[in-house]
This record gives C-alpha cells, structure tokens and sequence, in this order.
C-alpha cells in the first residue's frame, strides 16, 4: 500500500501502480492505437482552454454537488466502464463501486468486468450504478444483460459504438499482448519482477473471465474463452433503428458513448436517448480522432440542453473538469487515473483519487469566483484564437 500523504495527483498514482503492475500490463493500460496521437492529443488541448478568473467574488462557502442524469451526486464526476480491470488488482470493480459509493458519485460496470451485474448491486446495495453494454451479434445476449441490469437496480445504460473494429494497439503487440500474455521468456522475467502482483492476481484471485457475458453464452466461460467470444462476436452493424429498439427495451436512462460529432448527438437524441458520452475511447481505438473536449463546444450548442452530456478521455486533474463543465459538460467519467488508483492501491486508492480531484475542482471554483458548479460557464474560459469577448464553438 502506497503512503498516499506523498501522492498528490493521477501521475503519482500511476508511478505507484507501476511499482506494483508488470510492465504489459501497465502498457495495456497506458497505451493508444497506432502512433498514440490521440493519447497525446487528449491531454495537450487541455493547455489550449485558458481559465477567466473573477476575484472580487464572496467565496467562503462553496459546494461541488452537481446533478448528473437528473440525480443528485457529490460531485461533478463518475468512474468510467473498463474492462479487464480485475487484471490489474484483485476484485477491482468492488473496489471502485465501495469507493465510488462512500464518495456520493457513480460507478459504471463494463460488459468486461470481472465480476457480475447481480453480485455488485448486493455486494453495495446502496451505490449508484451505471452499467456499460457493448452489442453483440446474438440478440437473446444483448437482451438478457440488459433486462439483469434493470432487474438489479443500475439507473443508467451507456451503449458504446466505438469499438465495433479491432483496434491496433502496438504496444499490446510487441508485448505479445492478445487474448492472453505470450508466455515469452522476457514476459517472464517482467511477471515474476512484480511478485505482489502475482500473488494477489495470478495465485490468490485468479484471472478473472466475464461473467456477465457467460450467462447468456456458455462458449465464454473462463478468462481465455470469454476474451475470444468478445473480441469475435461484438456487432458492427449497430446503429439508429437498434438504438431505439434498445430504448424500447431499458426503462432507464440511456445513453451513447462514443459520440464525437454535432449531428450525430442529435441523431441519437431524436432516437430517444437521453444523452451522450463523448469520448473517443482514451485514444485507444482510432489515432487521430480529434480530442472530445475539442468538439464539446459545437456538439453543446447542437443540443441545446435538450440532452444530458457527459465526457470522458484524457481527464487527469479538477481542473481539466471545470474546463469541460465551462465548455458545457454536465459531468465527467475518469477512466486511466481510476486504474490507477486501483492497481496503486485498491479501494483505498480509488477514495483518495477521488478526494485529490474533488479538492481540485472545488479549489479550481473558488478560483475563478464560483460558489457552484452550475454557475459555471464559457465566460470562465478562453478558447485559443478566440478574444476574451467571443465565443467560439471549437478549440
């Protein structure tokens, strides 16, 4: 366990995850596609939004609730859905959910996870759960997930459309990364150097498959067979009529992630979604898609406050998120940092995560003359090429 009083924000949080996680295993969660631009790019377009403080504001007393998909949370954020988490600490999605749940903010279970839909509800009965489904071909699978997660309470459906082609991760390649680690002498070596690691995960927990998956599809069973039924079997042929017949479906909000562009946000809106999560899947899928913040503003203005959206990729501090809820985002989805977190130090590391960025963010309010989150707006930012008195819709 970490001496979390000399971690003070994500990048110490991962130097302490790499301490603890096997070099592949780490690149699998830091790496991108290609030439990992995305990655990059995620992070710098954050440099490019300058904040307008105001001063002469009364700000002793100041809060960081907001609302998110309708409901009260404590803060302005969520975890975002990963899957193979339980590869990186054992019982990771318990762990994120407890923390998520004592810290008054949302948790969001993947398609992946290590753990199921019905035994994280009773394992925190009291948290807020979202439950992330990626489409399969085989209906009866799509069906049976969503009516578990409806039956077991989660409030929200987020249906990712990003990932419907295999991406090229090169990273995941030259380690011998794909169903499973390649068994190579020097990834050996790198497995047997993080002996806690291999305690913890390999010999106490064992490697987990995906159980949401394999009570609907028998073949899926296990760790190795449950990763070749995901990558072989997800559809690429969703769109706006199997939307809206999953809306006919889930009683719940319901909600896109993946959604980069004006018209498309509005698509999904006149399908009868509630909102969106933009996200170009943390510069993991395609290289060069352009950074979700950097589309924020266009895709807010289409909608119009008629839809909830949320954001997620390359969010590392409080600061980044006033950014984003400036520029018109209702809330914000962490998702490398929360791993982080989790492989640093379990439970405990995701709840001081959490309490670094809700420090930040109320910091980063007080700052800029602000006692709440919805009193922010794009006056409290300056967009690069755009004069103090405009505001232009791009970054």
């Amino acid at each position: 366990m970490p001496n979390f009083a000399k971690i003070h924000n994500a990048e110490d949080l991962r130097r302490a995850a790499a301490a603890y996680l096997p070099a592949p295993i780490l690149d699998f969660i830091d790496g991108g596609a290609e030439d990992e631009t995305s990655v990059r790019n995620n992070r710098a377009v954050f440099e490019r939004v300058r904040f307008r403080p105001r001063t002469l504001v009364d700000v002793e007393t100041r809060s960081i609730a907001a609302t998110l998909l309708g409901k009260p949370a404590a803060a302005p954020i969520g975890i975002a859905p990963m899957g193979g988490l339980s590869n990186f600490a054992p019982a990771a999605e318990l762990a994120m959910a407890r923390a998520c749940e004592a810290a008054g903010i949302p948790y969001c279970l993947s398609t992946a996870a290590g753990i199921s839909i019905e035994d994280l509800r009773r394992a925190v009965p009291g948290a807020r759960l979202w439950y992330q489904l990626y489409v399969f071909q085989d209906d009866a699978v799509n069906d049976g997930i969503v009516r578990r997660a409806q039956d077991a309470g989660y409030d929200a459906m987020i249906v990712t459309t990003d990932t419907h082609m295999g991406p090229k991760r090169e990273r995941d390649r030259r380690n011998g990364f794909a169903l499973t680690l390649e068994r190579s002498p020097r990834n050996v070596a790198r497995v047997l150097a993080r002996p806690r690691w291999v305690w913890d995960v390999l010999i106490r927990a064992g490697l987990p498959g995906m159980p949401n998956l394999a009570a609907h599809a028998p073949e899926a069973t296990g760790n190795l067979a449950a990763t070749k039924y995901f990558i072989a079997n997800r559809r690429r042929a969703f769109d706006v009529a199997q939307l809206r017949a999953l809306r006919r479906v889930w009683k719940g909000k319901l909600l896109v992630k993946g959604v980069l562009r004006a018209d498309e946000a509005v698509q999904v809106l006149e399908a009868g979604a509630d909102g969106i999560v933009m996200s170009n899947h943390g510069g993991r899928n395609l290289d060069g898609a352009a950074a979700p913040l950097q589309m924020l503003p266009e895709v807010a203005d289409a909608v119009g406050g008629r839809m909830h959206v949320l954001i997620d990729s390359g969010f590392r501090r409080g600061t980044d998120i006033v950014k984003a809820l400036a520029l018109g985002a209702e809330g914000v989805l962490l998702g490398r940092p929360a791993a982080y977190a989790v492989a640093a130090g379990g439970e405990a590391g995701v709840a001081h995560l959490i309490g670094l960025t809700k420090d930040e963010i109320d910091r980063t309010l007080g700052y800029l003359g602000c006692t709440t989150v919805d009193q922010l707006g794009r006056d409290h930012v300056l967009l690069d090429h755009a004069s103090p008195g405009r505001n232009e819709p791009g970054l």
